[in-house]
């Protein structure tokens, strides 16, 4: 392999020069002659720098990672692609992990990738353990949580207001008239299930609906556990009129056992789904959902992240709260006669 001592004989030019111009790291005088016979030199010989010699002499890889809990969830790979575009304009390669909600996995990535040098992570917590979160900030490494944090735990973050959100999704379907509301909520011990929860329960009790535990459904967050939940739920004696469905690919799997027992959307259910699915407006029946602004939080966790890893000292922690938006589609309606019994 070609070094920089090559590529600066090939130049006829001091290997500093060389460095200087392919890492651009000073800003000294180099003619734009000199700096093309440098730039034509290093193609010729095919040379790359090496950058983990570079990131040890400088303390700077450039390079962040990113841990999601599954990268195949419209959620997370919206906020994947715009954490990349802000990583990638300003020099940063972003690396992906995904966790599959897996704790032991997501310690490992945390692990592996610190000791990779790597300056910062973005990371979206299973939240069944925070003990490797408290080991980085004792080192005080830079890290922000998106989505998902802990309440009891003080770190930089970006969340939605989850709570806010499913009280005004129950509040809209209670004043359609529906008393029985179902909530498929997905894992419960995720920070935005939990509040999603107690936004459904404070708005039970605020417009005098039904509080049946039955009504609530706990499970995870892929398609066929949404369906089974959702056959579970529309199978009871005394059904649900209306279903609030915390997640993407559990609201897809729900539609699916409303159609399997011949229900009507909206006629014999009405469905408002947590969903950033791009499909949800060109379905047969579009969905009312609730979406988040998931280019704002890619953008506003990785510019929140860089603040502290440019940091000249230690910076206070911040928590950025965005707002989600109800999108009024064809999945909801009055209750009538003809809903379910």
């Amino acid at each position: 392999m070609a070094t920089l001592k090559d590529v600066a004989a090939l130049a006829q030019v001091h290997p500093s020069t060389v460095s200087r111009v392919l890492h651009s790291t000073e800003n000294l005088p180099i003619s734009m002659q000199t700096r093309q016979r440098v730039l034509d030199a290093a193609k010729k010989l095919d040379y790359h720098p090496d950058q983990r010699a570079r990131a040890l002499r400088v303390g700077k890889s450039n390079t962040i990672g990113l841990i999601i809990p599954d990268i195949s969830n419209p959620f997370f790979s919206q906020i994947a692609k715009s954490i990349e575009k802000e990583s990638y304009q300003a020099g940063y390669t972003l690396v992906v992990c995904a966790s599959n909600e897996d704790q032991e996995k997501e310690i490992q990535f945390v692990a592996n990738l610190t000791h990779r040098g790597i300056d910062g992570l973005v990371i979206a917590p299973v939240q069944d353990s925070y003990k490797h979160l408290i080991h980085l900030k004792k080192r005080n490494y830079p890290f922000v949580l998106i989505d998902r944090c802990f309440d009891e735990l003080e770190t930089n973050a970006v969340i939605s207001d989850n709570e806010t959100a499913a009280f005004e999704a129950v509040e809209f379907l209670a004043r359609l008239g529906h008393r029985r509301i179902a909530f498929l909520s997905g894992r419960s011990t995720i920070y935005t299930i939990r509040k999603r929860l107690t936004g459904y329960r404070n708005a039970l009790s605020a417009f005098d609906l039904e509080n049946d535990p039955n009504l609530v459904s706990n499970g995870g967050f892929t398609f066929d556990q949404g369906y089974e939940q959702s056959l579970q739920l529309l199978s009871m004696a005394d059904p649900p009129t209306a279903m609030l469905i915390s997640g993407n690919l559990i609201t897809f799997g729900a539609i699916k056992a409303v159609v399997e027992k011949k229900l009507n959307i909206p006629r014999n259910i009405s469905l408002i789904g947590f969903t950033d699915s791009i499909l949800t407006p060109y379905l047969i029946c579009p969905l009312t959902s609730i979406t988040h602004p998931l280019k704002d939080m890619g953008v506003r966790a990785f510019r929140l992240l860089h603040q502290h890893m440019t940091a000249k000292e230690k910076l206070p922690y911040s928590r950025i709260v965005v707002q989600t938006t109800m999108t009024k589609g064809a999945s909801t309606a009055l209750l009538t006669e003809h809903a379910v019994k």
